[in-house]
């Protein structure tokens, strides 16, 4: 499902005009990147989306392998399903369900 899908989905099931469900997309979107950045966020029953800082690595070039690059830590955003999400997409997908 792109964005575009999950707009004309929410239009015609809450009987919104494109426009609007667009808009209320967009700043859902919104708040949830702001509540990540900010230290996290969750949603009963869907997740937890968090940041975190990566260890420092070091990394190699192949072309160079005796020069060693410090890679320094960075953030990342991590997604931790719930229990009840993953309960439902192990039923769902080893059931045969839907595939790519």
């Amino acid at each position: 499902m792109t964005k575009s899908d999950l707009i004309h989905t929410l239009a015609e099931e809450c009987g919104l005009l494109v426009p609007h469900a667009r808009q209320i997309v967009d700043r859902m979107f919104d708040l949830m990147m702001d509540a990540t950045l900010a230290g996290g966020f969750e949603v009963r029953g869907f997740g937890v989306m968090e940041t975190r800082m990566t260890k420092p690595m070091i990394g190699r070039n192949p072309l160079i392998p005796d020069v060693e690059i410090v890679i320094p830590p960075r953030p990342k955003v991590v997604f931790r399903p719930s229990k009840e999400f993953r309960d439902r997409a192990i039923k769902t997908l080893a059931v045969g369900g839907r595939k790519k």
